[in-house]
């Protein structure tokens, strides 16, 4: 994990963006508040919608309110399409496998304060897979105490190994979180 210090050239602070500086510290992901959300579309004629349980997450902030380290689990045995058949076949070894890869991580590589929170270069590792991920987060509420952040990004599943045509399912998953973070 590479995140970007505070201190490195050319990385503005979040105080100079119009963006609150979250305090420093660890802050540790409420699981029960937060949700994990995609959206997926076929070549042919459907759009899923599905979520995934947030099992863990942290996220460690420096003296400057500079995210240096973010990391979040979702749980693969609750991912739920509103479709029980679908929801089976996405945790088989051929799609997800749940069995053997219970979790899909989400790292931070390089966390770079925008006008709106953060752009963040990450890495998607699911099924012993990895696949670079683009993250956009918008702090929407923080204090001392928690914030609350919304992430979005689209993250291109080719990497992951998955054996499935994108007739079936699309090349790229939208990914849309909210979650709430409070200081541990």
């Amino acid at each position: 994990m590479h995140p970007t210090p505070s201190s490195s050239p050319g990385v503005s602070h979040p105080h100079t963006l119009g963006v609150r500086p979250v305090a420093s510290g660890t802050w540790t992901v409420v699981p029960e508040a937060s949700r994990a959300a995609f959206t997926v579309r076929d070549k042919l004629f459907a759009t899923v919608h599905g979520t995934f349980p947030v099992r863990a997450g942290t996220v460690v902030t420096d003296t400057h309110g500079a995210v240096v380290r973010a990391r979040m689990e979702l749980e693969v045995a609750g991912v739920t399409t509103g479709n029980a058949r679908r929801d089976r076949d996405l945790r088989k070894p051929h799609l997800l496998d749940a069995a053997a890869h219970p979790t899909v991580v989400v790292e931070a590589d390089r966390v770079t304060p925008s006008e709106a929170g953060w752009t963040v270069e990450a890495r998607l590792t699911a099924r012993g897979a990895s696949s670079p991920l683009e993250l956009r987060v918008t702090p929407s509420g923080a204090d001392d105490r928690q914030v609350q952040v919304r992430v979005t990004g689209r993250l291109d599943r080719s990497g992951l190994g998955m054996r499935v045509p994108t007739v079936v399912i699309g090349r790229h998953v939208e990914i849309d979180v909210d979650a709430l973070f409070r200081r541990a």
